[in-house]
């Protein structure tokens, strides 16, 4: 796939036509792990990405699988360095999902919301959602990969244009799916895909380098931006600890590190650092 709208923005875009894990390949290529299949690819700046229609054996948070028909949606894998400041890098899977929901909120007609269920999931939620608290459908899971000098891989797989009968779950969705105006696109080996493609990743790739380049200097502003991204915050939730602990309450704000602040209906709150969040109804 060209990419040439993203190639005008990026310092370097590789493109696989098929890939096992576009953050594993990513890995080796930025850490040397790997063979450089092309030129210069040992050594590879700030905002490469490396991208693929066509990912077998990805993996989500958790270690979940991610496996979606081929020319039905992309994996794009972000090498981001020299994040740092106030803001830690639990802070990218949320910067990216605010870059993601500015990119895709676009293709979206009133009464549909784009937005980030916390921790690193972008969902479409359309007005009867909203007044229920629900977070609507999932288009597209974020993985960030911290590397051993500080550089940190974002991995995200972008749901475009698989049809509701190929969606993995019934909590998942594509723009294709959610009614967007996705330029009369059918597949991702087409024009029109190829051209719907190129204007997200290109636009979710700026934002993401753009918001992570202002958190060095003005942390407050992208916490905010982050917050106001969220379809978690001020909305009853359910916490399901990696320990088995399961606590019900509201979620409230976002602390210092990025982590979930949930007030709990016997008094006091409960910091979530890590854990799964299901929206009640």
């Amino acid at each position: 796939m060209e990419l040439s709208r993203t190639r005008e923005l990026l310092p370097r875009v590789i493109w696989r036509e098929t890939s096992p894990s576009t953050n594993a390949e990513l890995r080796d290529l930025a850490t040397g792990a790997g063979p450089a299949v092309d030129a210069g690819e040992g050594s590879l700046p700030h905002g490469t990405l490396l991208a693929t229609a066509n990912q077998t054996a990805g993996r989500g948070r958790l270690d979940r699988g991610w496996v979606t028909p081929p020319d039905a949606a992309v994996a794009a894998s972000l090498l981001v360095r020299g994040f740092g400041g106030a803001l830690g890098p639990g802070w990218l899977p949320l910067i990216a999902g605010a870059a993601m929901s500015a990119a895709l909120q676009p293709y979206f007609g009133a009464g549909m919301r784009v937005g980030l269920k916390w921790p690193n999931d972008v969902h479409v939620r359309d007005e009867e959602d909203a007044m229920a608290g629900r977070p609507g459908l999932k288009l597209v899971g974020i993985l960030c990969e911290l590397l051993l000098d500080g550089s940190v891989i974002v991995g995200t797989g972008i749901n475009l244009l698989l049809p509701e009968w190929e969606l993995p779950t019934e909590r998942a969705t594509s723009l294709l799916a959610a009614g967007a105006d996705v330029g009369g696109a059918e597949t991702l080996a087409d024009a029109a895909g190829q051209r719907l493609a190129d204007e997200v990743i290109a636009a979710y790739a700026a934002e993401l380098l753009r918001l992570a380049a202002v958190a060095a200097e003005q942390p407050a502003a992208v916490r905010a931006r982050v917050a106001r991204s969220s379809l978690t915050l001020g909305t009853e939730v359910r916490v399901h600890l990696p320990g088995g602990e399961v606590f019900d309450g509201r979620a409230r704000a976002l602390a210092e590190d990025g982590s979930l602040i949930v007030d709990l209906p016997t008094g006091g709150e409960l910091t979530v650092a890590a854990g799964d969040v299901e929206h009640l109804r």
